[in-house]
């Protein structure tokens, strides 16, 4: 009886801990959601009532560098057009072709091939001019998707 008593007891404690737990857990969601509504509504008022035009990316990039400026100097956003390189500095593996490239004239030319990489072994140099990228001609695309022929990302 004795054994029961406390088993119904230490029940009870756990069961009123998950729920303090869950609470918490809930309090902290609701003030995420309710925080992102603010941030949400002060945006969009920004942008239709702002004297100046607003530029979105700008806003959204200099809020997210400044949240994360409040935690610490070492957290950091990297952006999917940066990702690439991210990958390459963390990991030493490239995706590209191995050379810095460059448009002049509407053309993307070689500007510098870098030592020991598909572009040099292939025989590219700087000054070369890209015609076409794996069978499909680069005349009349867009720079960004010529650059993701090239380098598969976009070029900046």
């Amino acid at each position: 009886m004795k054994f029961k008593k406390y088993s119904i007891i230490v029940l009870a404690i756990i069961v009123a801990g998950i729920g303090l737990i869950s609470f918490t857990s809930d309090q902290k969601n609701f003030e995420i959601a309710k925080n992102l509504d603010i941030y949400y509504t002060l945006f969009r008022e920004l942008n239709i009532f702002y004297v100046d035009e607003v530029n979105p990316d700008k806003l959204v990039k200099t809020s997210i560098d400044e949240m994360l400026n409040s935690l610490d100097p070492y957290t950091n956003y990297i952006t999917e057009d940066q990702i690439e390189d991210f990958r390459f500095m963390t990991t030493g593996e490239y995706a590209g072709i191995g050379a810095l490239i460059g448009k002049q004239n509407d053309k993307i030319v070689v500007s510098e091939p870098y030592e020991g990489f598909p572009a040099q072994k292939s025989g590219l140099r700087a000054g070369d001019i890209f015609i076409e990228v794996a069978g499909k001609e680069i005349k009349g695309m867009s720079i960004n998707k010529r650059c993701q022929h090239l380098t598969k990302r976009a070029c900046p």
